[in-house]
């Protein structure tokens, strides 16, 4: 299969969920219990025994169910159709991508490194256009069929080319940001295959094991069985759990593989329990029903400490942010942008709103970035120098209005943007939903809407590429940022030394910031908080985390 689709920007859909409604297929499937029964329906017996032959032995302790409290309910359980870190921190152990991360390295040793996954070795080109990967054999899919290199073609071809039977446009839009200039794919035998691409990619690799766009590959089987939008009701990879069942707003169950090809999990089961409210949360890890909780609310991080939970310090791999809508007419003009994030006190929101378990920041790169330099900052908090370049764009008090649409997890930041933007003299209204509602109005909303709230980041450069198409280029603002911009991304992206590309990221980033770009708001430091009973859990410096190692003590 060889093909190249045309050039467009990026699905602007972002990436992370909330509750009531599954988006499923492009239309939302209502409350009430949606029961995914998948694991059983492809031969389990529920308790983790009856699995596919061939593979590693069992060797793990007593088995006992370990219990996560979302923040946000996970989106579809497509590797495909996805978006949102709660859900990758689900499915990442379903579904495998060929190349994986050391999630055992602490968060004080940067980005974790890259190792073996499906593909036992790789080889790159010298110029990063060629990649080459020679895959494990002996590997199952959870429905007892083979993985091999005629599976990973269908996985491609399923967003890449559009005369294969079972091509999907909505895979293929989301796919696009890492799989736009594929030039060809080829199975070079049953256990090799090979991606080429237009120009060089040597972000490749780091794209593969990442939690949107993502390259997890799944079953042909299952999707030939349960079709594009079933496949996320029933999602089958090679994973060290496999699907039992989802009930929508309460619960997703994983059952341990115990014929996985790899460390046997130590874990029988594990539940993930969407929880949005904070104190709720907190509430249920303190009394045990949970025993690890993500997004610790900043003045839970205190008392949970001295109550002996462990809430360890990593370096940010992402960060809330504001977006432009680049529609709206106040917005389109760099001094209206520039006073906009002039006014806005990020030490202060880091400081109170965060009680310092956050850090202010001045950088679409976060701290776990590659290209992240603290030496790069934005326009400094300057209420007076806001007022003075409102005034010479000929503004006065009151003269522009605007919304900020928001989750409801990040109204609390926003109506403190709202008060600082006021003493500037520029109103702010509020537009605050549920996750999965909100995230599904960003593709349509209103010219009225002048910024969006998120959270999101990656530790890969090519993060600022995603920011540019996604939140600049798909938002309407490609004209308006100057082609010297696109130039200068598209060079970091395609430039095949690691050094050179560093130096290259970093001076289109501060293009990106000149032009004020977007708005970097903080970096939580705290994130997840587990019970005394959980060990080795850890937290690297990335959004996700291996669930495999872990164990809990009675």
């Amino acid at each position: 299969m060889s093909r190249k689709p045309s050039d467009s920007p990026a699905s602007p859909t972002p990436p992370n969920p909330r509750r009531r409604a599954l988006l499923i297929g492009g239309t939302l499937v209502g409350a009430g219990a949606l029961a995914y029964g998948a694991w059983r329906e492809f031969g389990g017996n529920g308790n983790g025994e009856t699995a596919p032959a061939g593979g590693a032995a069992l060797q793990a302790d007593s088995g006992r169910t370990l219990v996560i409290g979302q923040y946000q309910e996970p989106t579809v359980y497509d590797p495909n159709h996805q978006y949102s870190w709660e859900t990758y921190r689900v499915d990442r152990h379903i579904y495998e991508s060929l190349v994986a991360e050391d999630l055992s390295k602490p968060a004080g040793d940067g980005p974790p490194p890259l190792i073996p996954a499906l593909a036992e070795r790789w080889d790159a080109s010298p110029d990063s256009t060629t990649f080459t990967f020679h895959l494990r054999r002996g590997v199952k899919f959870h429905d007892g069929s083979d993985f091999d290199a005629h599976a990973v073609e269908f996985n491609v071809r399923r967003f890449h080319d559009p005369s294969f039977e079972y091509y999907d446009v909505k895979a293929n839009a989301f796919m696009k940001m890492v799989y736009g200039d594929l030039k060809a794919f080829d199975v070079v035998d049953d256990y090799t295959v090979r991606y080429t691409f237009d120009h060089p990619f040597r972000d490749f690799l780091r794209m593969l094991p990442q939690g949107n766009y993502v390259s997890g590959i799944f079953s042909p089987l299952a999707l030939k069985t349960w079709g594009q939008d079933g496949l996320a009701q029933h999602p089958t990879g090679t994973g060290p759990f496999r699907f039992v069942t989802r009930v929508l707003g309460e619960k997703t169950e994983l059952v341990r593989n115990a014929h996985y090809w790899g460390a046997a999990p130590q874990l029988e089961r594990i539940v993930f329990r969407p929880i949005a409210d904070d104190s709720t949360r907190v509430a249920a890890l303190q009394s045990g029903d949970i025993d690890i909780l993500t997004r610790t609310p900043a003045d839970a991080v205190d008392p949970l400490t001295a109550s002996g939970y462990a809430i360890p310090a990593s370096a940010g791999a992402s960060l809330l942010y504001l977006g432009w809508n680049f529609h709206n007419r106040f917005v389109q003009q760099l001094p209206v942008r520039q006073a906009i994030i002039q006014a806005i006190d990020r030490e202060g929101l880091a400081k109170t709103q965060f009680k310092g378990y956050a850090t202010p920041a001045y950088n679409i790169l976060n701290p776990g970035n590659a290209a992240f330099d603290p030496a790069q900052r934005d326009y400094r908090y300057d209420p007076d120098a806001s007022r003075r370049l409102l005034a010479a764009a000929g503004f006065k008090d009151g003269d522009i209005r605007f919304t900020i649409a928001t989750d409801a997890a990040n109204q609390p930041t926003i109506e403190w943007i709202q008060r600082d933007l006021a003493k500037v003299g520029i109103h702010v209204d509020i537009l605050s939903q549920e996750w999965l509602t909100y995230t599904s109005s960003l593709p349509n909303m209103s010219p009225q809407i002048g910024l969006t709230s998120m959270e999101w980041g990656f530790v890969t450069p090519y993060w600022l590429r995603i920011v540019y198409q996604g939140y600049v280029v798909g938002r309407g603002g490609g004209d308006l940022l100057g082609p010297g911009l696109h130039a200068a991304i598209e060079a970091a992206a395609r430039e095949p030394d690691e050094q050179k590309a560093l130096v290259a990221w970093k001076a289109a980033n501060a293009l990106f910031q000149q032009q004020a770009g977007a708005v970097p708001l903080i970096s939580f430091t705290h994130y997840f908080a587990s019970s005394s009973k959980v060990a080795r859990f850890n937290v690297p410096a990335q959004n996700w985390y291996d669930l495999v190692p872990v164990s809990l003590s009675t």
